[in-house]
């Protein structure tokens, strides 16, 4: 650091007299001695003319609207996030999303699919258009039907009529190569009314079956409505179809047979084959 030249203090006079020390002559301050200052040659600056200095201070509040002040580093800044690159990094994490969950595909076909369809379910939508489908069909149903019951259309009527009777028949015949046998007497059934058990006692009382046929052999009949009867409460293997009022051809032949033996297992065979002959026929009357 370069100092400025300082004159060196003037001699002190001869012809004053000394005073005693921390004296000072009457009505004069007393003399303070100044520092000794060497000498240096001053630096050549190497700018050219005057320079002048400023120092501006500035207030509390306008320093504060010039500088920020806040700790920036510490807080993170919110990164702007565009369009294009928010399906950049969407196809960049595609495969990355799980199928399911919060933060998956499906939430973002959820809210995607809420949006566009303004928050209303597609298949709410689908359930109300398929409900008034529904009540178009059943009031056209309702419409036959009261045509039918008024005579106004003897075709429609005839054909509801043709597919309820065959619909009971199907129900009542199971299968046609196995038929049900059934064991009481119903005057509702369709194929065969008389039943096992009324059957039995006919062929039994008259010696022959309902048709007039007599395929029994001599004095054998005594024996059908008994051994029947004990298939009937007894029926199966360890009594598995006990008192079962609907059984088919084969089971019946099956039960009767181990209740029975000789003529008796003959005669009560040949009273199934017919009731099985003309469940089956009339069937097939029906449904042709």
């Amino acid at each position: 650091m370069a100092y400025n030249p300082t004159p060196p203090p003037p001699p002190t006079s001869n012809n004053k007299s000394r005073l005693p020390r921390g004296k000072s002559p009457r009505g004069k301050s007393p003399r303070v001695k100044k520092p000794f200052v060497e000498a240096v040659e001053p630096t050549p600056s190497p700018a050219l003319g005057d320079i002048k200095f400023q120092k501006i201070i500035y207030s509390q509040n306008s320093f504060r609207k010039k500088v920020d002040v806040s700790i920036s580093e510490l807080k993170p800044k919110d990164e702007e996030i565009d369009i294009p690159k928010f399906f950049a990094n969407y196809h960049k994490l595609f495969f990355d999303l799980p199928q399911k969950g919060i933060n998956s595909h499906s939430t973002l076909i959820r809210e995607s699919m809420d949006f566009v369809n303004d928050y209303v379910d597609f298949k709410d939508e689908q359930i109300e258009d398929l409900n008034q489908q529904v009540e178009a069909l059943n009031q056209q149903i309702l419409d036959l039907q009261t045509a039918a019951i008024e005579g106004e259309d003897e075709d429609i009527a005839e054909e509801i009529e043709d597919q309820a009777i065959k619909i009971q028949a199907d129900a009542e015949i199971g299968n046609v190569n196995d038929p049900f046998i059934y064991w009481s007497k119903n005057d509702n059934r369709l194929l065969y009314t008389m039943g096992l058990k009324k059957t039995a006692k006919y062929a039994e009382d008259n010696k022959k079956l309902p048709d007039g046929s007599d395929p029994f052999e001599e004095n054998k009949q005594k024996q059908l409505r008994k051994d029947t009867g004990q298939a009937y409460e007894k029926g199966g293997s360890s009594n598995i179809r006990q008192n079962q009022e609907i059984r088919t051809y084969s089971e019946w032949i099956a039960d009767t047979k181990k209740r029975s033996s000789g003529g008796e297992t003959r005669d009560i065979k040949r009273m199934l084959d017919y009731i099985k002959e003309v469940t089956v026929a009339n069937y097939n009357s029906i449904t042709s």
